[in-house]
């Protein structure tokens, strides 16, 4: 028997489900608390999260803020820039400056992307940030699921979480090892992309889902090119990406999105499989 909790953070639906027959309340309290401690610390929607106060220009003393930075410096390294969280004023420009379900307008134009090495600094637990302003949005989801399976694990070993399509499992469901799952096609409803069974994490990035008409008429997604400060022209519209953690997976999805297909082949280099569907169907 499955049992499952569903709740709303970091701007997104969060799933959990467990499937070892063991009572699972102190684990659904622990997950909701989880993600509550890391919105504080990494929304750019509340003004006194401790993203916020870097940038602002605050120096940031925090060890796990500064795990995640370090991440973030890997995740642009191995990209070769295509990860970049320095994208915040050309996302600002493009409208997206307030929660999602209130964005409107803006009027997307190029914005010089600073290089993150030369703008982030972390000294042990001291994070300060020289110029330019961050979003750290592309990875701490999927970080968080990861922490939460890391959390809960070791007591529920057969488990699931899930944060808007980027999810990661432990163990299996009530009729598989591992847990059935599928991708919708976005392009043909009702349709799947793919669908098997997985054994540990799954990321898709869509130009599709948030969206929105920009003052001149026309439309703007939250995917910015950090090479041109606009929102990506790749020519694909939905990459998934499996990886054995989510917020590796989340990185290379955003990454291929991005950079186009030709990224696919350094993504598998750093130990992740790509669905790559383009904008036409067939």
């Amino acid at each position: 028997m499955i049992q499952e909790d569903h709740f709303h953070a970091m701007g997104t639906d969060i799933d959990v489900m467990v499937a070892d027959g063991q009572p699972p309340l102190d684990a659904f309290i622990s997950v909701h608390l989880l993600f509550e401690q890391q919105e504080q610390r990494f929304s750019r929607f509340r003004a006194d999260s401790l993203l916020s106060q870097l940038n602002a220009g605050a120096t940031v003393v925090d060890a796990t803020f500064a795990a995640v930075c370090r991440l973030a410096l890997t995740a642009n390294e191995d990209t070769d820039g295509l990860f970049n969280p320095l994208v915040l004023p050309a996302l600002v420009v493009a409208g997206y400056d307030k929660t999602f379900d209130d964005v409107s307008g803006g009027r997307p134009e190029a914005v010089n992307i600073p290089m993150l090495p030369e703008c982030l600094t972390i000294h042990g637990d001291e994070v300060r940030l020289l110029s330019g302003a961050m979003d750290l949005g592309g990875i701490v989801k999927g970080w968080t699921v990861d922490q939460a399976i890391d959390l809960l694990s070791p007591d529920h070993p057969n488990l699931l979480v899930n944060a808007g399509g980027d999810l990661r499992v432990a163990g299996g469901d009530d009729e598989h090892d591992g847990w059935e799952m599928g991708v919708a096609d976005p392009r043909l409803p009702d349709t799947f992309a793919w669908r098997g069974t997985m054994t540990a994490a799954l990321a898709t990035s869509t130009t599709l889902k948030r969206r929105w008409t920009t003052d001149s008429g026309g439309t703007a997604h939250h995917l910015i090119d950090p090479r041109t400060g606009l929102p990506s022209d790749s020519g694909l519209v939905q990459v998934s990406v499996w990886a054995k953690e989510t917020w590796w997976a989340e990185v290379w999805a955003k990454a291929i999105l991005i950079g186009g297909p030709s990224v696919a082949e350094r993504a598998q280099r750093a130990g992740c499989e790509a669905l790559i569907l383009e904008h036409s169907s067939t």
